[in-house]
């Protein structure tokens, strides 16, 4: 096939809050959260070739053969009965298992990728069906922004963000395994817990005031030294910190580049650390 190469950016995100609502008959678990799209993650890129292709360049890790992005091109390819000839580079930035969507971000950017290429593309329905069977975070990425996310992350609404930040992640060489988190908090089948309320304009005081991850007391508890920085963030001026997802990552939210620029300081020689904004 011939086309004019081009890129799909695949953001990150974190959960501003993460609440877990009830375990399902079915073992997944019904969540209350809340995404935001960040400027910074892995790039998708895709290339005209003879036949299809993939590779990955930059952070080097083993996937054993179990690619998210390479489920999501099967899948495509069986839902729309196209074939592809292209080379996809995933130009990895995002380790694995640090709980910021980098795995989840380059399935949708693939999907987005594969239906940009279609003869007949699939719709905005369909690929919301898709990128959850592929993961629950993935459907927030086809749009991103700001979503409050519900169910198993199928029901999803656009929220505004209403306030300025600059956002400080802290990712540490820890990879924290999802199942276990989820094993961890012991969720009984019972009556499900409320679900945050706020409105669609997020303020600042809502955020500070009402958002937590519940997942903080069983990663905390796993690696304390990921609890330490949650603090340590708080003293050097965040606003606001948290956990994001189920995984290692700490993420601070600033008034100002500066106040991020002056916490990264005191970070950078331990841990890897980036600057990013929220997309809204």
């Amino acid at each position: 096939m011939t086309f004019t190469p081009f890129s799909i950016p695949a953001h990150t995100k974190v959960n501003l809050a993460l609440r877990v609502i009830q375990k399902r008959e079915d073992g997944y678990h019904d969540l209350d959260t809340v995404f935001q799209e960040l400027d910074w993650g892995d790039i998708l890129h895709f290339e005209p070739a003879k036949s299809f292709s993939f590779k990955m360049t930059g952070l080097a890790f083993d996937d054993r053969d179990n690619n998210i992005c390479l489920h999501a091109v099967e899948l495509f390819t069986e839902t729309s009965g196209e074939n592809f000839d292209l080379m996809v580079t995933l130009e990895k930035k995002v380790p694995p298992g640090s709980g910021i969507g980098g795995g989840s971000a380059d399935a949708a950017a693939v999907l987005k990728g594969l239906n940009r290429l279609a003869v007949n593309p699939l719709s905005p329905k369909q690929l919301h069906e898709l990128a959850l069977q592929l993961g629950a975070d993935v459907p927030f990425f086809l749009n991103g922004g700001l979503q409050h996310g519900q169910g198993v992350g199928e029901k999803l609404e656009q929220l505004e963000l209403g306030f300025n930040a600059v956002v400080l992640l802290i990712i540490p060489p820890i990879h924290v395994s999802t199942k276990q988190a989820f094993e961890a908090l012991k969720i009984p089948l019972t009556a499900p817990k409320a679900p945050f309320t706020f409105g669609r304009l997020l303020d600042k005081a809502t955020l500070v005031r009402f958002f937590e991850n519940e997942f903080e007391s069983v990663v905390f508890h796993m690696h304390p030294e990921i609890g330490i920085l949650k603090n340590e963030l708080l003293q050097q001026e965040a606003f606001f910190a948290s956990l994001s997802g189920s995984g290692s990552t700490v993420y601070g939210i600033f008034d100002s580049l500066a106040q991020a620029e002056t916490a990264q300081a005191f970070f950078k020689n331990r841990y890897h650390t980036q600057i990013t904004h929220p997309i809204i």
